[in-house]
């Protein structure tokens, strides 16, 4: 074949293979187009209502946490969120941090200029005791024993009886001028099987100041006049998880929804199958509260807690990210099943705790309420003891 000829029909071939792939049409993974990677939508959920506890989810998760399909199979969470930052700096917990350190079973730890207020029950009787304190409720319930935490300096922890026609047993006083920051310490020893309602140490402020608790159950703060925050038993078993308890304003509903600022009762925060009461054992609780520097947003609180000098859990306003089902808000890394029975729907964006305490400066840490709460089941006692506010980590007994 002439040259120019094999030249010609080399030219026809390669146009006729051009034309059978001009094909407009985009492929799936082209990253152009109407199947583009990662533009589907994902309708934002409500604010704080990933999932209805009151029916099934979208994606086919019961209310109890059931699967419909035969295998059980549960849904994993949306495997593209970040994982947790586990190069973090942890707050306050290198090895000997601590008031603790310097004042051995607590011994003088009253005197340090960072200490905002101790009880550990030595006065020598309960009316001495109550006489420190602006609110008792129930004082015939209050009882001093033998039996304190080990390391402790003293000789009588306090015991708190409530249910029955009592239900309340507790101890309140103001913290004033008012604090931006307190860390509060105390030992406690729950007993299995006592249907705890609210049994645990209150701190928090209100607006002005009052001479006596006033949780306002169901109502969401608004900002200018209350916040609480509590470690508490979430069940009644021998070794109940515990959790924080917390009213804030920005605090989410167990209503799908709720109306106004009605419907709101405590949010609990950690989630931690491992973070547990011990049955008739003393343990060690410490509480980091750091409320927001400017009214205008929740830059710069932070919230952490401690059992047995052990870090379990620190919010800060980056980190760790979560999402919230209704009134429970699931960090990563919580693993309890309340968390991982609803994991939230692909798609969702995992935030940050928000951690706006206050809209106003005027609200402070300013007070500290120490109580035992039963309302159903027969009467039962906790027990505390070497309770410490200060404006610095305090640590464990040494």
């Amino acid at each position: 074949m002439h040259c120019s000829a094999l030249v010609r029909l080399t030219a026809i071939i390669l146009a006729l293979f051009a034309a059978g792939c001009s094909d407009d049409t985009p492929r799936r993974d082209s990253g152009d187009g109407p199947f583009e990677v990662g533009t589907h939508e994902t309708a934002p959920p409500d604010e704080g209502l990933i999932v209805d506890m009151d029916g099934p989810r979208p994606d086919g998760v019961q209310a109890d946490g059931t699967q419909p399909n035969p295998d059980g199979a549960k849904p994993k969470p949306d495997a593209t969120q970040p994982k947790p930052d586990t190069t973090a700096p942890k707050p306050d917990s290198a090895p000997g941090v601590g008031l603790a350190a310097k004042y051995p079973g607590d011994k003088g730890i009253d005197k340090d200029p960072q200490v905002v207020w101790v009880e550990n029950f030595e006065e020598g009787s309960v009316g001495a005791v109550a006489a420190r304190y602006e609110s008792v409720k129930n004082q015939a319930g209050m009882s001093l024993v033998s039996g304190v935490p080990a390391k402790s300096s003293g000789k009588a922890a306090i015991k708190l009886v409530a249910g029955g026609s009592q239900s309340a047993t507790d101890f309140y006083r103001r913290l004033l001028p008012g604090h931006d920051q307190l860390y509060t310490r105390h030992y406690v020893k729950y007993v299995g099987g006592v249907s705890y309602h609210h049994t645990g140490v209150w701190i928090g402020g209100y607006n002005p100041s009052t001479a006596w608790p006033s949780p306002k159950a169901g109502l969401k703060p608004s900002g200018n006049d209350r916040f609480s925050v509590a470690i508490e038993p979430m069940g009644s078993g021998p070794t109940p998880r515990l959790d924080f308890y917390n009213y804030w304003m920005k605090m989410h509903s167990w209503m799908t929804n709720p109306s106004g600022s009605t419907a709101y009762y405590g949010n609990t925060l950690v989630h931690q199958s491992s973070f547990k009461a011990a049955n008739s054992a003393w343990i060690c609780i410490e509480i980091k509260i750091k409320i927001n520097p400017a009214a205008s947003s929740g830059a710069g609180a932070e919230l952490a807690v401690w059992k047995n000098d052990v870090l379990v859990q620190h919010f800060t306003d980056k980190s760790p990210v979560g999402y919230w089902i209704k009134d429970k808000f699931c960090p990563q890394g919580a693993d309890g099943t309340e968390c991982t029975n609803y994991p939230p729907p692909t798609g969702t964006k995992l935030i940050p705790l928000d951690l706006q305490f206050r809209n106003t400066t005027a609200l402070k840490l300013n007070y500290f309420w120490p109580q035992n709460y039963i309302t159903s089941g027969a009467p039962g006692a906790v027990y505390y003891d070497d309770m410490v506010v200060a404006k610095v980590r305090v640590g464990c007994l040494k």
